[in-house]
């Protein structure tokens, strides 16, 4: 799938701006062929290349879009240049449940949220200047290669509000008013979101490994900044500096945005696994929670059902029953008085929050059904 913008929706006519979903990891070959195509459909020779990763997050809470990939950026002279970004991975909000569910690339064609997202994302793409303020090539590339790699930086904070917001319904749902008794898809999404972040951190960190690809380009400012970055790296090249090239600043600018990129989503990464601890240590919690009230219902069941046969086992059934008389009828009191503690006992033990009035209402009632049962069969027990 490739959705192009109009070419005069930018400066130039000449740019280029285009994004395809696919699953294809970039290789050395790939980069070096693209290298030497230059400018998309134009055969005048090698151009200047460099890829930076692709982060974005758009639309609103309930319907966001998350893509995650990497933009190659191509100048083959100052009139023809050239974004192409290439989505690997897409996942898309749930409305109902918030869950991010990743898209394959299949149905990212069809998919209209995702449709939607890139098409937004192209909009937004920054301008390029007009040939007459540009005059060298390579600091045309390099300042949006920087534009674009903090362009993906900026979108780790709108990561940063997907995890907030998950967090959130973690504290809500840790809460003993809340009524849902599962945490799974909130550990479902925290599962995606921790992949979200580790995909993203794997195309900022081959960005930063391989120097933006600048290497196919000019060899040389390349091995200089490598020296610049690690002096333990053996080789003739000197450090770079603000004098090696004229676009020097720019370029660190733009190594140090994928850096710090790469830092942010490590962060944010582990953060999604602290929460996901947290979530079993919830779910736990409400389990022994779960467990100390089932202990409480059946000592009131306990209560109900073993008092009345305690009476029954010292006075004996033919005894006792049928309840026609004033002397069995007040010989039935401690029955009636054991189901009225269960009942005292389920009110002073009953759960805080939104489910205390259930329980108390269903212990009470069960202890009342129970009371009219045995009354009941009292009453209608045989003469013997």
């Amino acid at each position: 799938m490739r959705a192009p913008t109009a070419p005069d929706s930018h400066v130039k006519n000449t740019t280029v701006v285009s994004t395809e979903h696919s699953n294809h990891v970039l290789t050395q070959r790939d980069m070096v062929a693209k290298a030497a195509a230059g400018h998309p459909g134009s055969a005048q020779g090698p151009g200047i290349l460099r890829v930076v990763p692709l982060l974005r997050v758009s639309g609103e809470k309930g319907r966001r879009v998350v893509l995650v990939g990497h933009s190659c950026l191509s100048i083959q002279n100052i009139d023809r240049a050239a974004v192409e970004s290439f989505v690997t991975n897409t996942w898309v909000e749930g409305a109902d449940d918030g869950e991010f569910v990743r898209v394959t690339v299949a149905e990212a064609s069809t998919n209209e949220q995702v449709q939607a997202a890139t098409a937004e994302f192209n909009r937004e793409l920054p301008e390029w200047p007009d040939a007459t303020s540009v005059t060298d090539n390579q600091l045309h590339i390099a300042k949006h290669a920087k534009a674009l790699a903090e362009l993906s930086r900026n979108a780790v904070a709108s990561v940063r509000e997907i995890r907030y917001d998950l967090e959130h319904r973690l504290a809500h749902f840790s809460s003993k008013s809340h009524p849902t008794t599962s945490n799974t898809p909130i550990v479902a999404s925290l599962l995606e979101l921790n992949i979200i972040c580790g995909r993203a951190a794997d195309e900022a960190r081959e960005a930063v490994r391989e120097g933006l690809w600048l290497h196919l380009s000019d060899s040389e400012a390349y091995h200089s900044y490598r020296r610049l970055q690690d002096p333990s790296i053996i080789n003739d090249a000197a450090a770079a500096t603000s004098t090696t090239r004229s676009w020097m600043r720019l370029h660190d600018a733009a190594v140090r945005q994928c850096l710090e990129m790469r830092k942010q989503l490590d962060a944010e990464s582990g953060s999604a696994r602290d929460l996901m601890a947290a979530a079993a240590s919830v779910s736990n919690s409400r389990e022994a929670d779960s467990q100390a009230a089932f202990n409480t219902l059946a000592a009131v069941a306990s209560l109900g059902l073993g008092i009345p046969a305690l009476v029954l086992a010292l006075y004996g059934a033919d005894r006792l029953l049928p309840l026609d008389t004033e002397p069995r009828q007040l010989a039935f009191i401690p029955v009636a008085a054991g189901l009225l503690l269960a009942a005292v006992i389920a009110i002073w033990r009953a759960p805080k929050g939104k489910s205390s009035r259930i329980w108390i209402f269903g212990a009470i009632g069960i202890i009342m059904i129970l009371l009219a049962l045995l009354v009941a069969a009292g009453l209608l027990a045989p003469s013997s």
